[in-house]
């Protein structure tokens, strides 16, 4: 299976380093996920790591290539150190990723809670990601589970895009239809972080059904 290097990807081993992740040695059990992907394309996986306390999960569409690809989700699992909480993650992540965008904003952060877990949903809008001809819109939901933050990401790659000073984005400048349809898509995928994306322990397997009785057989009448 072919890696291939995330462009921000110091950014998170940065916040890796600062939540304050296991010793080499000390490798947890591996956490169960039960993250649905979003429907309307049929995702297959490109990359999955696991090692260190950190899990990585990257998925992409049928027909998109791995290096180039405008759809992506992420799911990762990684330690998290005291006072490390999903909005702060998420601070980190934003103002690394700020240093590298020409335009750039935030919406929609949610903060949250769910069966006792802390979560944080928020979208951030990358115009332009240094000199490279694409920026980036990134969904995410962080949700901190004991000593460990789970990260979901849907992010798109587009061609570079405007960020208004207000904050207001134009995502296709020469298609209004287009951009219409990449603001809907983008407002499905916060409802699917805000409404489906709960990882948490696997719920046990349900028990096979119990096979039907045998069937009565009437007695014969006598003539």
């Amino acid at each position: 299976m072919r890696r291939r290097p995330r462009p921000f990807a110091p950014l998170l081993a940065a916040v890796a380093a600062l939540a304050g992740g296991p010793p080499a040695h000390a490798e947890p059990p591996t956490l169960h996920w039960a993250v649905p992907l979003p429907a309307g394309q049929g995702w297959r996986i490109v990359d999955l790591r696991e090692g260190q306390g950190i899990r990585h999960e990257e998925y992409i569409p049928r027909g998109q290539g791995v290096d180039d690809y405008r759809d992506r989700i992420l799911v990762q699992r990684q330690a998290a150190g005291e006072g490390m909480t999903p909005d702060t993650y998420l601070g980190y992540i934003g103002s690394g990723l700020a240093g590298h965008c020409s335009g750039y904003t935030t919406s929609g952060l949610v903060p949250g809670q769910r069966d006792g877990l802390v979560t944080a949903t928020r979208t951030a809008y990358c115009g332009r990601f240094d000199a490279r001809p694409y920026g980036y819109v990134i969904a995410q939901k962080v949700i901190r589970d004991g000593e460990h933050l789970f990260i979901v990401e849907r992010e798109w790659r587009l061609p570079p895009f405007s960020v208004e000073p207000d904050g207001r984005t134009t995502l296709s400048p020469a298609n209004p239809d287009e951009d219409a349809a990449l603001k809907k898509d983008i407002r499905l995928a916060q409802r699917w972080l805000l409404e489906q994306v709960n990882p948490g322990a696997a719920p046990p397997p349900a028990d096979p059904p119990a096979a039907p009785p045998p069937p009565v057989r009437k007695a014969a009448r006598k003539s």
